[in-house]
């Protein structure tokens, strides 16, 4: 009778830790994984919608942002880290501004190159425009594109349900100034979910973003500062590296002011729905 008991108890014990281990989660380590020679292509897109007021009066500005991203890896070191090149192969700017609608000369951006190192968990380092555009037509900034076109990573294993921060800094300078966005994210990992054809991990993400700067407009002083929260998910290819797509939902606050003899200060609200997709070739 003893006999059995044991049995029985020893049986249980590999029971327990057989079910055990179905229940583990799985850890994942989070990396981009570029090969050396190829040429990545995204489809991005985004539509900005934004009010400000102005002396008492409203107005409504709409843009519609079209491009594709090209990017070759021109190196891949032994510790993961890449040098990319990128450039635009395609832009399309339709603006919306006081009932009249304008496509945008978007040609001076096609080809112009820009360069960047990219660490294996997404941290963009020494952007270096080769190839210049005029600061007269700035619209389209692709290095500040560059800056927040990789989800961020931890460096560490990861599995289901956990969470991890990380902040992005851009400067755009523009109209003889500098603008500041300082962004803060908190990543999850969701699960798994197919996308595009992919085998992806799902990682939704919330932000929190702060804007400060400042810039000169025909001679008169313009002081910017604002703030403002976004929600995105991100679908990453964790057995290829590689960034499959992503979305985001942003919201902020602004306000310009201006000095001199007619200062002024100029409430702004902004929307912006974003997204880009791998492209197959």
């Amino acid at each position: 009778m003893k006999n059995n008991i044991y049995s029985f108890a020893a049986f249980m014990a590999v029971i327990i830790l057989f079910t055990s281990s179905l229940f583990a989660q799985k850890e994942y380590n989070l990396k981009y994984k570029f090969t050396k020679g190829k040429t990545y292509l995204y489809k991005s897109e985004s539509a900005t919608q934004m009010t400000q007021e102005v002396m008492g009066r409203e107005m409504k500005f709409s843009t519609d942002v079209n491009n594709v991203v090209r990017f070759l890896v021109n190196d891949v070191s032994a510790e993961g880290n890449s040098d990319l090149m990128f450039s635009l192969d395609s832009a399309t700017i339709k603006t919306s501004m006081m009932g009249k609608d304008t496509t945008m000369n978007a040609s001076d951006f096609i080809g112009k190159r820009v360069k960047a190192a990219v660490t294996p968990f997404g941290e963009v380092k020494d952007i270096q425009e080769i190839d210049t555009v005029a600061a007269s037509n700035r619209f389209v900034s692709l290095s500040q594109e560059i800056n927040r076109f990789f989800a961020r990573f931890s460096g560490k294993s990861v599995k289901t349900g956990d969470t991890w921060a990380n902040s992005v800094i851009d400067t755009l300078k523009n109209f003889g100034g500098a603008i500041i966005d300082s962004t803060d994210y908190v990543y999850t990992l969701a699960g798994k979910e197919v996308k595009l054809g992919h085998n992806c991990l799902k990682i939704p993400f919330t932000s929190n973003l702060k804007i400060d700067g400042k810039g000169n407009m025909q001679g008169t002083d313009l002081f910017i500062n604002g703030t403002g929260k976004a929600t995105g998910t991100v679908y990453f290819d964790v057995k290829n590296g590689l960034l499959v797509y992503s979305e985001i939902d942003l919201e902020n606050d602004m306000t310009m002011a201006t000095s001199g003899a007619q200062s002024m200060v100029i409430p702004i609200t902004q929307s912006v729905k974003a997204n880009q997709a791998l492209i197959e070739q």
